[in-house]
């Protein structure tokens, strides 16, 4: 009987020896996966604040101004943790000018020339750091 005692731990042993490249490969996967999600996110916080832009320059309607600040804030919040936790000085970077923008935006009456002055600096800054991903 002791001798059963004895066999399980190295059963386990064994299998924790045989699964972990398994587990470590899995874990590359999705840290590619990661990266590939947080380019698309940073594709679609751009596009948002592309939408911003021609609101803007459009007819400047409060209502498409106030929805387009809404929709950045989503799109950043879909990938700010992994950002944050990738490189938080680029992360703190981005969103010192982000953030004033998505408030900006979402105003009941927002300054127009601080938003515009607000998007090329956001705009730059997430181009920026989505350049450094690829590399």
């Amino acid at each position: 009987m002791k001798r059963v005692y004895w066999m399980i731990p190295s059963f386990v042993l064994a299998f924790s020896m045989l699964i972990t490249p398994v587990i470590h490969q899995v874990s590359a996967a999705e840290k590619t996966e990661q990266d590939t999600s947080v380019q698309e996110g940073i594709d679609k916080v751009l596009a948002e604040i592309d939408t911003l832009q021609k609101a803007i320059q459009g007819n400047g309607e409060l209502i498409k101004i106030n929805e387009a600040g809404k929709k950045i804030d989503e799109a950043w919040d879909l990938i700010e943790e992994q950002v944050e936790e990738k490189n938080p000085e680029a992360y703190k970077n981005i969103e010192e000018s982000l953030y004033p923008l998505i408030g900006e935006a979402q105003k009941p009456s927002p300054d127009m020339k601080k938003i515009q002055k607000l998007i090329p600096e956001t705009t730059e800054k997430l181009k920026d750091y989505q350049a450094t991903l690829q590399q």
